[in-house]
């Protein structure tokens, strides 16, 4: 049953409460929401880091079973983004989507490498 909003309001005066459906954008939808600037990625170069051939093995992939796009890697189970060095430097999982910083960037921190390994331990079961 909907209300209108004056009917809202005489009810909230009165104090019953209600439950009500928000059409506002969670802060994760406006993250997936925004337009992000993607790396091109050169293959040669990802394939010269110790880190990534870990995951590639971890995942169970080789090489050759990686489609190179420019903007992405489509690595089966999921595609792999690598935006550019931010303030946030986060790694997210959306819809078989996940955006990381550069390699050499997750190589360089601890943090950002337990959070991608403990992300891809969960998300590739």
């Amino acid at each position: 049953m909907s209300i209108n909003q004056h009917q809202f309001e005489q009810l909230t005066e009165m104090g019953i409460s209600l439950w009500q459906h928000r059409t506002d954008e969670t802060p994760s939808d406006k993250v997936a929401l925004q337009p992000k600037s993607y790396l091109n990625i050169n293959l040669n170069d990802l394939t010269s880091q110790q880190l990534f051939n870990d995951i590639l093995l971890a995942t169970g992939l080789s090489i050759g079973e990686i489609n190179h796009q420019s903007d992405h890697l489509n690595l089966g189970m999921f595609n792999w983004y690598f935006t550019e060095k931010s303030s946030q430097n986060e790694i997210q999982w959306l819809e078989q989507q996940l955006i990381t910083p550069s390699i050499t960037e997750i190589s360089k921190s601890p943090a950002l490498k337990k959070q991608l390994w403990q992300l891809l331990t969960k998300q590739i079961q």
